[in-house]
């Protein structure tokens, strides 16, 4: 069902990449064989005697030690008290000659202090941000970022090749107005596009004789069940069939099947804003049925923090949810090591009332996340040569997998994580201690290696992702484009109005707290805040894409 074009492209890609690096195919004595359809690229190994190369220049980048401050978000990939604890990061430095200064963001979220750092006016030189693919072109067409182009031109070799063979990449990065404003997170591999997908607990469908559910009606079926049918066996009805942290995972595990997304999507051409379209109600309608029963977490809209959810699962009363394979089902698997039967499993995306079937949780090649220059800087070009060695063999190698010899060794030419990810001496779980050397190729500028997550995922990850890639399909999907100064001035404001209208009366729906008799009211009240305005910008940026 993916979109054909689209699914050749990211094969183009990863073919493509070994164009920049040299292929190491994945051993056949690896325990861990890929799981892709395509080779798995491998960073360029220097020649002999070159060591120490990137393609275009030598190391070090300067010859006099120079400091980038550099502003991050304190999040779940910081470990320690700085960055630079990190082996691949200390290692960079010393390849590199340049430091960074770590600014650790301050704020009630990364959103906030994000916005607090962009409102303040005193940008660092790199500002690493996880939605940087839309707020790096908004504020390089403010003049708050500097435009890259011409410097990855002439200082990106590494970066440039890349683009350079991957013309759909390039149309995905470069902006309405026809710049480059940060380096991204590449997904250059279809193995790497599927991110969060449901996970069920097979123990308790195996306890209560009950199948992996695979429409609408075989999860209300089996919600119920694990309600009503003490699947943790200790006697008392505290189980919570299904969890959340939010509203956004619970409406893009369930929404795709009532042909509806969580806000923007793609029908036949037809750029369409969820809550304005009459399937989005049906959605709600069945999730107020869920929580009406008590099916659906009852605290998903206060128990936000991953910390509630980690809690549920690990007291044995989680049935179901959407995750990461490796900060939830790994994670969540290590963590449940003693209970004697706790066994997760990935699930389809559910089929809906009229037979749609589509993965609601997926990447696109270029990620969200990503790194941005401040137009202020007085070393643009040296940061750009930086960024760049993200993208070259030992940049690939560090951030996705350490230092080797620490957290990784060579064997059979595929980079082999250690007994420090795995087995980790001080009792960290896998996520945390992988963490503790590197970035992780997912939250970094740099190109995602799938051979981290081969070996990162288990056995049923892996499964899962085969499941549910077959169901990406990115002609439904808004792609993560742009929109010009004139269009963000335009709608920005109203949009931000319509979010909180729109969060408000869809978790009122969900809880109970407003009748489906109000429906008619919200959407015209949606119509009157200016939605089909909104509609129509997103409709022109979209074409613009399209005809790019």
């Amino acid at each position: 069902m993916t979109s054909n074009k689209l699914r050749k492209t990211v094969s183009k890609m990863a073919l493509a990449l070994a164009l920049v690096m040299v292929v190491t195919a994945c051993s056949g004595n690896s325990k861990n064989p890929s799981p892709s359809p395509s080779a798995a690229p491998s960073p360029t190994s220097s020649s002999e005697g070159n060591e120490g190369k990137t393609e275009g220049g030598a190391l070090p980048i300067v010859a006099d030690k120079l400091t980038l401050d550099t502003w991050v978000v304190s999040d779940g990939n910081f470990r320690g008290q700085d960055y630079n604890e990190k082996n691949s990061f200390a290692k960079m430095e010393g390849l590199t000659n340049i430091n960074i200064n770590w600014i650790q963001g301050s704020g009630a979220d990364g959103v906030e202090a994000f916005n607090l750092l962009m409102a303040g006016g005193q940008i660092p030189d790199l500002v690493v941000y996880g939605n940087m693919v839309t707020e790096a072109p908004k504020y390089g067409q403010q003049g708050a970022f500097a435009e890259l182009t011409p410097y990855i031109e002439q200082h990106a070799p590494n970066f440039k090749k890349i683009l350079d063979n991957n013309p759909e990449l390039r149309k995905l990065l470069t902006t309405a107005d026809g710049e480059i404003y940060h380096f991204p997170q590449l997904n250059l591999n279809e193995y790497n596009l599927v991110q969060m997908y449901p996970q069920i607990r097979q123990d308790w469908l195996e306890k209560l004789k009950l199948e992996e559910p695979k429409t609408i009606d075989d999860w209300y079926a089996v919600l119920k069940a694990f309600k009503e049918g003490d699947p943790n066996g200790n006697g008392i009805a505290d189980e919570i069939p299904y969890v959340a942290v939010n509203l956004q995972h619970i409406i893009r595990t369930f929404g795709p099947a009532f042909n509806t997304d969580w806000e923007f999507y793609v029908d036949n051409g037809k750029v369409k804003f969820a809550p304005y379209e009459p399937e989005y109600k049906e959605l709600l309608q069945w999730l107020n049925k869920l929580y009406s029963e008590g099916l659906l977490d009852q605290n998903y809209l206060v128990d936000t923090d991953f910390k509630f959810l980690t809690e549920k699962v690990t007291t044995d009363r989680a049935g179901a949810w959407a995750g990461w394979s490796g900060s939830y089902m790994r994670s969540f698997t290590d963590l449940m090591e003693g209970h004697s039967t706790f066994n997760l499993v990935g699930t389809e995306p559910p089929v809906g009332p009229n037979g749609e079937q589509r993965f609601g949780f997926h990447a696109w090649p270029l990620g969200t996340v990503g790194i941005a220059i401040s137009a202020k800087s007085k070393h643009i070009e040296e940061a750009v040569k930086w960024l760049d060695f993200q993208y070259s063999e030992e940049g690939i190698m560090l951030n996705n997998f350490g230092e080797e010899g620490v957290s990784y060794e060579m064997v059979d030419g595929y980079p082999t994580f250690t007994d420090a990810v795995f087995n980790n001496p001080d009792g960290l779980n896998s996520t945390q201690s992988l963490l503790s050397y590197t970035i992780g190729g997912g939250s970094w500028a740099t190109v995602a290696d799938e051979r981290y997550l081969e070996q990162y995922d288990m056995e049923a990850a892996i499964e899962a992702k085969q499941k549910v890639g077959k169901y990406i399909n990115f002609d439904k999907a808004f792609p993560p484009i742009t929109l010009t100064t004139e269009q963000n001035d335009k709608i920005s404001s109203l949009l931000a109005d319509i979010r909180t209208y729109r969060d408000e009366f869809a978790n009122g729906f969900v809880m109970g707290n407003r009748s489906f008799d109000e429906y008619d009211r919200f959407v015209q009240q949606l119509k009157q805040m200016k939605v089909e305005e909104i509609i129509a910008v997103y409709q022109e940026a979209y074409n613009n894409y399209l005809g790019k």
